[in-house]
């Protein structure tokens, strides 16, 4: 029975070749690019879960409440820390650690030379007890004592093939070695570890020993309950049998203790590590966190895909259906049961379905080799070593047998033998017209849904592209600066300011909207207000505000003999000050966070700090040398000659900083680095919204070879009354727009809710307008109508004698 089955099931397919191809091809799309979706989905899924320590890792958070806003931080203070482990030692192990972004590392060659080596990532500094909370395999070392020594450091495989050039598993021959960070801090090596996971949280190849810290950074206050970076982070290991409840009194009685003015506005709290990689409003290492939305839109898009190619199935199956009557009423007449032929027809699509999964396996490891530029990271199946992959590719090809089969087997099965053999097959499957119909409606809502969810996004990253920040975006250089010191920064000035072409040079600490921020307060004594306002600090030189174009309202310019006494405010800040001519704000006096009152010398014009998701923050621009850490440059010329500019910059620099590796970044593009998980939405909408329409065309071409031949005598006798090509075309053209049209009053409203949810989450977003459901609609029945259009046409164009010779 079973080898009868299969022998009929592959007569049926090569006697239909044209639609098992369709068939095959479209499943083979629709599952691989649901497959590639899945897995992006339980790779974010899958980060931390190796650790050991998962269920009782955590982080402690911080919300910060100020009259004008509510920040939530995963920034700690350093001395919390110690107060934690203090105060409440039976609660569990508390560790700071604190990543740093694109540095240098260097060691000494055989010949004794400096070899310099840019490390973008991975660079983090930790207490002693890293060891006890993370897991690391060690090559080489004890992580029990790997960082109790000042200025020690581990290192991972990967990072000794680079520094060392060693492959051969040596590793003891690094052990005590040297390694200068950004040519101030000299580090031995006490350890070697296996490379983290990509899917990690705590990414860091390269670990030192945490007071090492004050070697790089001069504004490491380790007392300090009131200085803190969204960088230092402290982990948390609870010990077994403490309850949350608990934490939560501890962290409260630690701000009454350490910050007691602080005890209305400070919150601390604490984050479990399953949730750190979903909630990047507290900041992740390497900007590795997404949104819980960024899940739902693969899964939903990945069931999407998997339902259209079910549907070019139920439809082109059906619409075969009436070919098979006369089998079926045979088999009927012969004894056949309905339960038999239901199998039958089930086992023919089991049968598609399996080739269909294996096609897909291999278009999907090859999707995944290359999807770096739109996601950030290519994966690999993998799928021995992952049973979660496994299940969901059992599901796949159960789910698809029963979706894409069961309908038509159903039909087929039902047929009245009499009816089949009477050649009535045709009548009696006309009741599945309109279920194929609805099949084709819903097809074109998926379709629909995701041009206009495409179209939106794509809207949304012109806006992020086109808006007026407040500044200016095009033409500007931006470049680290190893040491601020005048010795270095006024040649390199003097220098680069002979050079053709070159506006404007500043020196400062960021650019105006950067993730290198510093925060801290300001009060103005006439609110007579309890509290202060938060406002974000820009140290900048007398030319910063030129350079970016930054408009000044009122007053003057920083020049060279200002101190931190002085302060340049923004629009906001006059707002919350209740001042209403900029004139009038000049000469006040404001308490100010960061290093004491300050005199206001200046209004200037709102600018964005940080993304557009969030709202304009007050800012307020002081001046100190000591602070220079960025420096940055304007030019006018054209792409051929900023290439000489660059090359310039980086002689100029180089002369003042010869033991550090030169780097840049153009600060237009680095803007749109804001963005990334918005961009590789796009990416995804852009390349399975396509996937989405071809499969729908698939199966819209199948339906129409089919009808034309179906109607071929009804077009050759229509043809023969006189009817045109144009009359014929309606046929087929009348029902299809009918189609996309209901469909598209289905898809509209559900687009405009999904999309008006997305841009909710931005502070500055477009205005969904009517054009792009207009230009969704008339994109589709474009695509539609070129899918069917050569297939009418042909059937139009035939000659009604090649179908009516029998009659």
């Amino acid at each position: 029975m079973l080898k009868n089955y299969i022998t009929t099931a592959f007569r049926n397919l090569t006697r239909n070749k044209a639609y098992t191809i369709i068939n095959v091809f479209g499943l083979a799309l629709g599952i691989s690019a649901a497959i590639v979706l899945f897995k992006i989905v339980l790779f974010e899924k899958s980060f931390d879960q190796y650790q050991s320590n998962f269920d009782q890792l955590y982080r402690f958070t911080k919300r910060t409440e100020s009259p004008n806003q509510v920040e939530f931080d995963a920034g700690i203070q350093n001395p919390f820390t110690l107060a934690f482990k203090t105060d409440y030692p039976d609660y569990g192990l508390p560790v700071r650690t604190f990543g740093i972004g694109e540095s240098q590392l260097s060691i000494t060659n055989s010949i004794g030379d400096l070899q310099h080596f840019a490390q973008r990532d991975g660079i983090a500094f930790a207490d002693k007890d890293y060891f006890n909370l993370f897991d690391y395999e060690f090559e080489l070392g004890n992580p029990e004592t790997a960082l109790e020594r000042p200025n020690s450091a581990v290192i991972s495989v990967t990072l000794v093939e680079k520094l060392f050039g060693i492959t051969d598993g040596g590793y003891d021959r690094v052990i005590g070695k040297e390694v200068r960070l950004n040519d101030k801090l000299d580090v031995f090596i006490t350890a070697v570890v296996k490379d983290p996971p990509v899917n990690s949280s705590v990414p860091f190849s390269f670990i030192i020993e945490y007071e090492a810290i004050k070697a790089i950074f001069d504004f490491y206050q380790p007392e300090s309950w009131n200085s803190t970076s969204s960088n230092a982070n402290v982990f948390f290991l609870k010990a077994k049998g403490v309850e949350d409840s608990q934490i939560e009194a501890a962290l409260k009685e630690i701000v009454k203790k350490h910050k007691p003015e602080d005890t209305e506005n400070t919150v601390y709290g604490f984050q479990a590590m399953a949730n750190i990689h979903f909630q990047p409003q507290y900041n992740t290492y390497n900007d590795a966190g997404v949104s819980s939305d960024f899940l739902t839109i693969p899964i939903a898009i990945g069931v999407f895909l998997i339902l259209t190619a079910c549907i070019n199935f139920v439809n082109l199956s059906t619409a075969l259906a009436i070919k098979r009557s006369k089998e079926v009423g045979i088999r009927k007449v012969l004894g056949g049961r309905k339960e038999q032929l239901m199998q039958q027809f089930l086992g023919e699509t089991f049968f598609i379905t399996i080739i269909s999964v294996l096609i897909s396996l291999g278009a999907a490891e090859l999707m995944m080799k290359n999807m770096e530029q739109f996601v950030g990271y290519n994966l690999s199946l993998n799928i021995l070593q992952d049973p979660q992959l496994i299940m969901i590719l059992l599901g796949i090809t159960a789910g698809v047998t029963l979706m894409a089969g069961l309908y038509p087997s159903v039909i087929l099965a039902r047929l009245a033998p009499v009816m089949a053999l009477k050649s009535k097959g045709q009548s009696a499957l006309s009741g599945n017209a309109n279920t194929r119909r609805g099949l084709v409606i819903f097809q074109f809502v998926i379709s629909q849904l995701l041009v206009v969810c495409t179209l939106v996004v794509i809207a949304q990253m012109q806006f992020f592209e086109k808006k007026d920040l407040g500044f200016r975006k095009t033409s500007i250089v931006t470049f680290p600066l190893p040491t601020n010191a005048s010795e270095k920064l006024n040649p390199l000035r003097n220098e680069l300011s002979t050079f053709a072409g070159i506006e404007k040079i500043s020196f400062n600490f960021s650019s105006p909207l950067s993730d290198n921020n510093i925060g801290s307060s300001f009060g103005y004594a006439p609110l007579e207000m309890e509290g202060s306002y938060d406002a974000a600090y820009k140290v900048a030189d007398e030319n910063y505000l030129d350079l970016y174009g930054i408009e000044i309202l009122a007053g003057r310019n920083f020049n060279n003999t200002d101190t931190l006494d002085v302060a340049i405010i923004s629009k906001s800040v006059m707002d919350l000050m209740g001042i209403e001519n900029p004139e009038d704000a000049i000469g006040e006096q404001i308490e100010s966070g960061f290093a004491g009152a300050k005199r206001v010398i200046a209004v200037i014009n709102d600018f964005h700090t940080k993304s557009l998701k969030e709202k304009i923050e007050p800012t307020i621009l002081v001046t100190y040398q000591g602070y220079f850490y960025e420096g940055a440059l304007r030019f006018e010329g054209t792409d051929k000659q900023m290439g000489n500019v660059i090359s310039a910059l980086e002689a100029a620099w180089t002369k003042q900083y010869p033991n550090v590796l030169f780097d840049y970044s153009l600060f237009s593009e680095s803007i749109m680095e804001n963005y990334e998980e918005e961009a590789n939405m796009m990416n995804l909408f852009q390349i399975f919204s396509g996937i989405a329409i071809l499969i729908g065309c698939l199966g819209l071409y199948g339906l129409v070879a089919f009808l034309a031949s179906q109607k071929t005598k009804e077009i050759g006798i229509r043809k023969v009354l006189g009817a045109s090509v144009g009359q014929i075309l309606n046929i087929f053209s009348r029902e299809l727009l009918v189609l996309i049209v209901i469909a598209f009053l289905i898809a509209a409203p559900v687009a405009y809710y999904i999309m008006d949810y997305w841009l909710s989450d931005f502070e500055y977003r477009i205005d969904m307008n009517v054009w792009v459901f207009v230009i969704a609609v008339g994109f589709t029945l474009l695509v539609a109508g070129l899918t069917t259009g050569f297939r009418s046409i042909r059937a139009a164009q035939a000659n009604p004698v090649d179908s009516l010779r029998s009659e």
